[in-house]
């Protein structure tokens, strides 16, 4: 028996509901099934151990790099390269047609000191405006492929630095062009020598090749894709 003002049943222990606690809920284990404590983030809800981490911040900012800016990239990068390798196969086919032709002005022997004399003198004047050319045009092949990078990256003083010399280098390729693809005053000098085919060739596809790439790189980096990466890249955090 039990008193109706005694909360205690026999036995001594309090009777709650089946399952229960005086409150009304459940009893909360203090630790998983696993046996090991839970840390519970900051805000209540528990942290997944295989979400993936978090992108950084840095990476967040990046803007997305149209196609338009790619081609003009690449554009930057091997064209100045080709150009040279074709001027070296310019020099080469004009100093081997030159050399033959020297040799077959005369064939009187006592001639041959006075021929090989020629020779050598044309060969130095080639061999000394072709080592100019060259340099100049590794120089100006460095410069484009350092500001293509530049460029690449979003730096717009790259792209308009870019665009100065892809415009200067479309009126050298069309005077080029009208002058009949040749580069080199050689006929000037030698008015009896008339230049091959083949350098006349290697000159138009040249000059050619500067016009058509340089016009597309103007316009590559003037579409309005190109502008909006310039104008966002110009805007994100460093």
């Amino acid at each position: 028996m039990t008193s109706p003002h005694d909360p205690w049943q026999q036995g001594g222990y309090p009777q709650y509901p089946q399952g229960g606690t005086p409150s009304g809920g459940f009893p909360q284990s203090s630790t998983p099934s696993g046996g090991f404590p839970q840390q519970q983030p900051q805000g209540g809800y528990p942290q997944n151990p295989y979400a993936a981490p978090p992108v950084p911040a840095q990476e967040m900012a990046q803007v997305p790099r149209p196609m338009t800016v790619e081609i003009a990239f690449w554009i930057a990068i091997a064209v100045p390269l080709l150009v040279t390798v074709l001027s070296v196969v310019s020099f080469m086919t004009l100093q081997g047609y030159l050399n033959d032709t020297v040799a077959s002005v005369t064939s009187d022997p006592e001639l041959a000191e006075f021929q090989d004399g020629m020779s050598s003198f044309m060969n130095g004047i080639m061999l000394a405006t072709f080592i100019f050319f060259t340099v100049i045009y590794l120089v100006l092949s460095a410069l484009w492929i350092l500001f293509g990078f530049k460029m690449r990256a979003g730096r717009n003083w790259a792209r308009i630095t870019l665009t100065v010399f892809a415009s200067l280098w479309v009126l050298s390729a069309l005077a080029s062009l009208v002058q009949g693809g040749s580069s080199m005053a050689v006929t000037g000098e030698v008015p009896e020598i008339e230049l091959p085919t083949s350098y006349y060739v290697i000159a138009y596809v040249e000059s050619g090749l500067g016009l058509l790439a340089m016009g597309a790189f103007i316009v590559l980096v003037f579409l309005k894709q190109s502008n909006w990466y310039f104008d966002a890249a110009a805007r994100r955090p460093r």
